[in-house]
């Protein structure tokens, strides 16, 4: 006798009660990545929240709560004139660095993207900034950019404190930062490039389509979630940058380089004030993470899938 329809929407499905094991065993998987972040980024960053909170001595030990007065002197107190120098030089680096890191890369992407003879050498040098330390090109250009003996002045015939100038330290380490960030970003968009259907420039190139207007019309809006995706890397890592302003200008002349990231250094192991230093690194995240939300909200209407 078969079943009639009534009674089969009755029948419900039997679930298989899952054991101990399978219930954990997801959780397993991720212990050792949880772990890692734990030790190597929630912990620190928790530890930071604390100290923001408390003065300290000389070796970083919490000793005297002080609430949100650490915040209130970087913000309006007796170090906010440091703190917003610091903060202005820092968005002026992030706007010229993550976007001329990001120019640079579409440009040599652009170049290398069709065949050509010494194809392959010219991608490897457009490359080649990835490879190189931070440190190691900071102390090759110090000697380069050395007034006496450097390489620079050599050339020019000139005799110019390249690194102690207020006129020029601020455009060298954007410069620099930008050569060191093209790299990352020729590889990644490189690889969009590749990705573009072949076919849309053939169609377009059908309808009488120059350069340009492949550029603009295909090119830029099929490599739009790369370029969403390295400027948002470009911005973090620009807020980040220390090692070119610690080895080459030590944030000078007159602060004209005073990064927020070496403005937090300089607090805590120049002049051992910890919290203040934390309090510091806690406004740095929230800007980080206040700009990342803000290029996310406008991603529907400027990114392309």
């Amino acid at each position: 006798m078969s079943t009639r329809p009534a009674e089969i929407r009755k029948i419900k499905p039997h679930r298989v009660k899952k054991t101990f094991y399978e219930t954990i065993e997801p959780w397993l998987f991720l212990l050792p990545a949880l772990c890692v972040f734990g030790v190597f980024l929630y912990f620190p960053f928790f530890k930071t929240l604390y100290l923001s909170t408390f003065l300290t001595n000389k070796f970083g030990q919490a000793k005297i709560f002080y609430g949100l007065k650490n915040y209130a002197d970087i913000l309006y107190g007796k170090y906010s004139r440091e703190f917003w120098n610091s903060i202005w030089v820092t968005v002026r680096f992030v706007f010229f660095v993550a976007g001329g890191g990001l120019l640079v890369g579409l440009c040599t992407s652009l170049i290398t993207v069709n065949k050509f003879p010494g194809k392959a050498l010219a991608s490897a040098i457009y490359a080649m900034p990835i490879a190189i330390a931070s440190s190691a090109a900071a102390m090759s250009f110090k000697m380069i950019l050395h007034k006496s003996i450097g390489l620079l002045n050599h050339l020019l015939g000139t005799s110019i404190n390249w690194l102690s100038d207020t006129t020029w330290t601020f455009p060298i380490i954007c410069i620099l930062s930008i050569w060191l960030a093209s790299g990352i970003n020729f590889i990644f968009i490189g690889a969009g490039l590749r990705n573009i259907p072949e076919e849309l420039y053939e169609s377009a190139a059908i309808d009488g389509a120059g350069y340009w207007k492949k550029l603009r019309n295909i090119t830029l809006p099929c490599l739009s979630p790369t370029l969403f995706f390295q400027i948002i890397v470009n911005i973090i890592n620009a807020f980040q940058s220390f090692t070119l302003v610690k080895l080459l200008t030590s944030g000078g002349p007159q602060e004209k380089t005073n990064l927020i990231v070496y403005s937090i250094y300089l607090d805590a192991f120049r002049n051992f004030r910890f919290g203040t230093a934390a309090a510091r690194s806690i406004v740095l995240f929230v800007i980080i993470m206040v700009i990342t939300l803000l290029q996310f909200s406008t991603e529907k209407r400027s990114v392309h899938y």
